[in-house]
């Protein structure tokens, strides 16, 4: 089984994490981790990116955690794109897209919560509700919108009522269930992500074998907590 971490925070992008590169490395690499997705928050999140930048300059600022990261673990850890976008404390996770890609999107920072999901499917990315649990008591307080294909079931940094509020919520609304650690630490506690039967080769191929219902959720200790 190859592990993947799908929600992970670094520092440099992201103004709540305390994570460098090197302690990404290794609290992955130590955990037996195949490979690594870094999901700062976005420039409508908790970002740690100067706003009066223009879009362009943003996006290169933003994108600097997740080079940091792939150039450190040359050889050690698979290291893959993706970011948290946020509606007002409503998070989405993103994968697919790369840097040039969205330097080019600025109309993306203006999407709408209602059609973001078709947004994202239209330009071929894969969009999964982060947390949707994380401020409900029962699963009626839970409305995923239609146009998304997964939620996040299992996150590491949450309590079991939380997870297993999601588990729930992704069965009565038949989504794909994902799993992630929202890693802002490196003694944290549990850990989670995905597990794949091969090593993944591409956030596309991710996105197609998530799609597929291939992964399974991680649900592991942190050795270094």
């Amino acid at each position: 089984m190859y592990l993947y971490e799908t929600h992970c925070h670094t520092r440099t992008a992201s103004a709540c994490s305390r994570l460098s590169a090197d302690d990404i490395i290794e609290v992955y690499t130590k955990n037996g981790y195949t490979g690594v997705f870094i999901t700062d928050h976005f420039l409508n999140g908790n970002t740690a990116v100067d706003r009066s930048l223009p879009y362009a300059a943003q996006i290169h600022d933003f994108c600097r955690g997740y080079r940091e990261v792939k150039e450190r673990a040359a050889g050690r850890l698979q290291v893959f794109f993706g970011l948290e976008y946020s509606f007002n404390g409503t998070d989405i996770l993103v994968y697919g897209w790369e840097e040039a890609q969205l330097a080019l999107h600025e109309e993306f920072m203006d999407v709408s919560f209602p059609r973001f999901g078709d947004y994202c499917a239209e330009h071929g990315l894969l969009a999964v509700y982060a947390h949707p649990f994380r401020s409900a008591r029962t699963v009626e307080e839970i409305s995923v919108p239609s146009n998304l294909a997964a939620i996040e079931t299992y996150n590491a940094a949450r309590t079991e009522l939380c997870n297993s509020l999601g588990a729930a919520c992704a069965e009565r609304d038949k989504k794909i269930g994902t799993g992630g650690s929202d890693l802002h630490a490196r003694d944290q506690k549990l850990l989670s992500g995905l597990g794949f039967r091969e090593k993944l080769v591409s956030e596309r191929d991710f996105i197609e074998r998530v799609l597929r219902r291939e992964g399974s959720v991680l649900k592991l200790p942190n050795i270094l907590a």
